[in-house]
C-alpha cells in the first residue's frame, strides 16, 4: 500500500513538474512583443509592424509593386490594418498602399503629412483614404499594445519645409527597451529639426532614410540614433544609385550591421523588448576598406594608361 502511495505522489510531482516547464516553454514562445517585416517592394519602402494589440503598415512601396505587397500580407493573414501610415506623397511609398486601401483588408485608421500633391497617385490615394484620414505632428503617441507605442518625431505642423522628403513622417516604435526608428525619405534637415528639438532619437534599429541616399543620414544623426542595425530599402539597378556609398560608408564607421532589400529581399526582425532578433540570415552588407579603393583606382588608371598606348600603337601601323 505504502509502495502504491509513493508511485501516486511521484505521479503526482512529474505531472506538475510537466505542466510548469510546459508553462515556461509557451510563455517564451509567446514573450514576442512586435516583429517588423521590412518588405522586398523595390525601389520604395513598405513595413509592416505586428504587435499583439494593433498593427501597423508603413508606405505602401510603389504602384507596381501593389499585387507583390498585397501578397507579402496574405501569406502573413492579415485581414486588418490599424493604422497605415502614408509618409509622404512621392508614388514609391503610397503607389502600392491604393491597392491595400482597396482591397477586402480592413483599415480603421490612414496617417498622413498634409502633403497636397497634383499626381494621379496622390489623388487615388486621397480618394481611397476617404473618412480615414489623421494629420500626423511631430509628439503624437499612438498605443499599440502593452509595452508597446510609436512616436511622431516629423513632421511638424504646419509642415517645416518646402522639400516633401524633408516633410515625411518619421516615427519611433517603442517596444519594452527596444526602439525602431522609421526616417521615411527624411533628409539633413529633417534630422537637423529633430536633433534641436531635443527628441530621444535613440534605437537599437533605423531604417535607413531615403533608400540609403547620400543627402541623409549624418554623422550627427547617427550619434544620437546609436543604432546596432540598419536597414536600407532599395531596388536592383535603381536609376538613382541608391544605396549612395557615402551613407553605407557612415553607417559602417559607425558600427552599425547593415542589410538591405536590394541584397537580402525581405528583411525581418522581432523583440521581446530587451533585444532584437534578425531572423533568416540576411547578408550584411561589406564594407570596401579604403585600400582597396585606391587599389582599384591604381590599377584602373594603369589599364587606361596601357589600353591609351595600344591604340597610339595600332593606329601608326595603319
Amino acid at each position: 500500500m505504502r509502495r502504491l502511495r509513493n508511485r501516486l505522489a511521484f505521479s503526482v510531482v512529474l505531472c506538475c513538474a510537466l505542466l510548469f516547464l510546459s508553462s515556461l516553454s509557451f510563455s517564451h514562445e509567446n514573450s514576442t512583443l512586435v516583429t517588423v517585416y521590412f518588405f522586398d517592394v523595390g525601389q520604395g519602402d513598405s513595413i509592416f509592424i505586428d504587435t499583439n494589440g494593433l498593427d501597423v503598415l508603413i508606405d505602401g512601396g510603389p504602384r507596381s509593386a501593389g499585387a507583390t505587397l498585397m501578397g507579402y500580407l496574405n501569406g502573413l493573414h492579415v485581414s486588418r490594418i490599424d493604422i497605415v501610415v502614408a509618409t509622404h506623397p512621392h508614388e514609391d511609398h503610397i503607389g502600392g498602399l491604393v491597392k491595400v486601401l482597396n482591397s477586402s483588408i480592413t483599415v480603421n485608421t490612414v496617417l498622413y503629412n498634409g502633403e497636397v500633391a497634383s499626381t494621379q497617385v496622390y489623388s487615388d490615394f486621397i480618394s481611397v483614404s476617404q473618412g480615414k484620414i489623421e494629420i500626423a505632428e511631430r509628439g503624437q503617441v499612438y498605443v499599440l499594445d502593452a509595452n508597446v507605442n510609436f512616436s511622431v518625431l516629423s513632421p511638424t505642423q504646419p509642415l517645416e519645409f518646402a522639400d516633401v522628403n524633408s516633410n515625411s513622417i518619421v516615427l519611433r516604435l517603442q517596444a519594452g527597451n527596444v526602439a525602431f526608428l522609421f526616417a521615411g525619405d527624411a533628409t539633413f534637415e529633417t534630422e537637423n529639426s529633430m536633433m534641436n528639438a531635443g527628441l530621444n532619437l535613440e534605437s537599437q534599429v533605423l531604417k535607413v532614410a531615403h533608400h540609403g541616399s547620400r543627402y541623409a543620414t549624418s554623422t550627427d544623426f547617427l550619434n544620437e540614433v546609436n543604432p546596432a542595425y540598419a536597414v536600407i530599402s532599395a531596388g536592383i539597378g535603381n536609376p538613382y544609385g541608391h544605396p549612395h556609398n557615402e551613407t553605407i560608408q557612415r553607417l559602417l564607421n559607425k558600427g552599425v550591421t547593415v542589410y538591405g532589400t536590394y541584397v537580402s529581399g525581405t528583411l525581418v526582425m522581432s523583440t521581446d523588448g530587451q533585444t532584437v532578433q534578425v531572423h533568416g540570415n540576411p547578408t550584411p552588407i561589406p564594407e570596401y576598406p579604403q585600400n582597396m579603393i585606391l587599389f582599384l583606382m591604381l590599377v584602373l588608371t594603369i589599364l587606361v594608361f596601357f589600353l591609351g598606348k595600344v591604340g597610339r600603337r595600332s593606329s601608326l601601323l595603319y
